[in-house]
């Protein structure tokens, strides 16, 4: 098992903010064993003015209402622009024939994957049906719970997961991908992890965007997914059984503070992305869980969004991509 490839060091951008301005103004058979489309799975569950998967109930915590699907597909603009307009690392055969992806939300990066793999079979799963219609013909979307026992006939040459941490146990996730992977085939896990990294000491761990990563680790500790699990995803691919694991950690920076080009425009997404999804992010883990008042969790996000924009803050997200392959 190799350790994490360390991603470069972030430089912060020693000019002040009007040179940013002037930048970025320039700048089949399984199918018929899954859940079907039902009145009751579109049936949303309204709560603190955001909208929530009604199928098994409480699974996921964060909203699936228009404003978090605009999110998620600027995230995975996000990740394309990590991955240098790639969608994964994996060493997949370009002929594989059959492909899922798990937790699949607006289903973007399986559309983009089924676009550039048209001999392939691709298939994306979901607890919410919030997915376009009209996708290319080789790819098909189902209602389905990961973390409940696969019903899939085939098996698959890529599996493929983004952000499902606090939402399946990866452990139990990794096993079922292996059994249900081709011989030679892929698993690949990208996922941001918790707390945000700061290498320079431009980081209070008083400050509001330091308490909300604690009370988001506390409370995904507490339903058993805890936030801090991706820098272990090599170590337990290889104790499931995976081969040839590699896992490489990227930086997300909470703003444009870095100095470099290529860093500075995906910090600059991910502030947006950031202070667009913190309500989703946040209120239904703070109030189920840690049992928050609403308006605490408000008071508690003015600070963060506060330190989200500040660019003497010098905050990143670390992102892992890990993957590895089941034996031949």
């Amino acid at each position: 098992m190799a350790a994490p490839i360390q991603g470069n060091q972030l430089e912060a951008n020693l000019y002040d903010d009007d040179n940013d301005s002037a930048f970025f103004s320039s700048a089949d058979d399984g199918l018929s064993l899954s859940t079907s489309l039902k009145s009751s799975i579109l049936d949303y569950r309204m709560e603190n003015g955001r909208t929530y998967h009604r199928y098994k109930d409480g699974q996921y915590a964060y909203p699936n209402d228009e404003l978090e699907k605009d999110r998620l597909d600027l995230q995975h603009h996000i990740y394309k622009l990590m991955l240098d307009g790639r969608l994964y690392l994996s060493p997949v055969d370009n002929n594989l024939q059959n492909a899922l992806d798990i937790g699949t939300g607006t289903g973007i990066w399986a559309i983009e994957f089924a676009e550039d793999h048209p001999s392939a079979v691709v298939v994306g799963t979901d607890l919410s049906p919030i997915q376009p219609t009209f996708v290319p013909p080789n790819l098909s979307f189902l209602i389905d719970d990961a973390s409940e026992p696969w019903v899939f006939k085939q098996k698959f040459d890529f599996i493929h997961t983004r952000q499902l941490h606090c939402v399946v146990e990866e452990k139990r996730l990794m096993q079922q991908a292996l059994d249900n992977l081709t011989p030679g085939g892929w698993f690949e896990m990208q996922e941001l992890a918790l707390p945000y990294g700061n290498d320079d000491n431009t980081s209070d761990p008083k400050s509001p965007a330091s308490q909300w990563c604690q009370y988001m680790l506390e409370a995904s500790r507490l339903i058993g997914k805890p936030l801090d699990n991706p820098p272990r995803y090599a170590k337990w691919m290889t104790e499931t059984g995976f081969v040839n694991v590699q896992s490489v950690l990227y930086k997300w920076p909470t703003n444009p503070w870095s100095k470099g080009k290529n860093e500075k425009v995906l910090g600059l997404w991910n502030m947006v992305n950031t202070l667009d999804g913190l309500d989703g992010f946040t209120m239904a883990m703070f109030t189920r869980i840690l049992k928050w008042k609403p308006e605490e969790v408000a008071a508690l996000l003015a600070g963060v969004r506060a330190d989200t924009k500040n660019h003497a803050i010098h905050n990143y997200c670390p992102v892992y991509v890990t993957y590895g392959q089941k034996p031949e």
